[in-house]
């Protein structure tokens, strides 16, 4: 866009008339101080429209900044690069025009990462923060093993249980999905270092949840009501000598001596 600038009146220019009063000439200075403003206004508007059609051309349409990097952030290897591919990021195209909401959809539809944010890092990247899930217990799923994590969403594919998570074990069916989350729900009670003397988590059913350490011993948890409490008082009964522990009634828990 152009902008055109008026020019003054001819007689701005010139200087005191012969015969004309005093009234005369300043009528005609302050005339031209106005034409003076006007001038500059005029001239300010013209560099501001200037410019920002500059800028708008090199963010949105010149190859200055285009995408020519993606930055994947709190993943690790090979799951970050995996991602990077499948972001599907338009390398080429400028950054502001990049559909960032489009890339987030693509990297959270992945089953390992739990959440993701996808943000524009000038001048030429973009960049993919995510948090993968973790795993609390690995679990058997047709023949082969996959993890599951707090919130019970089964992910990635494993040759072998994990070494220092319990197996999770619950029925394969509609109502297996309510043990699985009772069972899921118990490891992410337990502190780390009891969680790690789990071998396995047996859900038969949301109220009949009992734990096997890699020991032998027998923990009897019973229901996923009062999960918090039945883990504290589990983790102070365990420095006692037994070959089980019952606390289905945590404030009334027994043990059965080892033989």
């Amino acid at each position: 866009m152009r902008l055109r600038t008026p020019s003054p009146p001819p007689d701005l220019a010139l200087a005191a008339r012969p015969g004309s009063t005093a009234a005369d000439d300043l009528r005609r200075v302050r005339r031209r101080a106005r034409w003076q403003r006007l001038l500059r206004r005029a001239g300010v508007a013209t560099a501001v429209v200037a410019g920002l059609g500059t800028a708008t051309w090199v963010i949105g349409y010149s190859d200055l900044l285009d995408v020519r990097a993606v930055d994947v952030s709190g993943a690790p290897e090979p799951l970050a690069a995996q991602l990077a591919e499948l972001a599907e990021v338009p390398f080429g195209e400028p950054l502001a025009r990049v559909d960032t909401a489009a890339v987030r959809d693509r990297v959270a539809a992945v089953p390992d990462v739990a959440s993701v944010a996808v943000s524009r890092q000038w001048p030429s990247t973009v960049g993919i923060a995510v948090v993968p899930r973790t795993p609390l217990a690995s679990i058997a799923d047709g023949g082969q093993w996959r993890l599951v994590d707090a919130d019970g969403v089964v992910f990635s594919q494993v040759p072998a249980p994990l070494e220092d998570l319990p197996v999770l074990q619950a029925p394969d069916s509609d109502s297996g999905q309510q043990a699985r989350a009772a069972g899921v729900g118990v490891a992410a009670a337990l502190p780390t270092d009891v969680l790690v003397q789990v071998a396995r988590i047996e859900a038969g059913s949301p109220v009949e949840v009992r734990l096997v350490l890699r020991d032998g011993r027998v923990v009897v948890w019973g229901s996923a009501q009062g999960t918090q409490r039945k883990a504290e008082v589990l983790t102070a009964l365990l420095s006692t000598p037994a070959s089980q522990y019952d606390v289905s009634v945590p404030d009334r828990p027994t043990l059965r001596p080892a033989s």
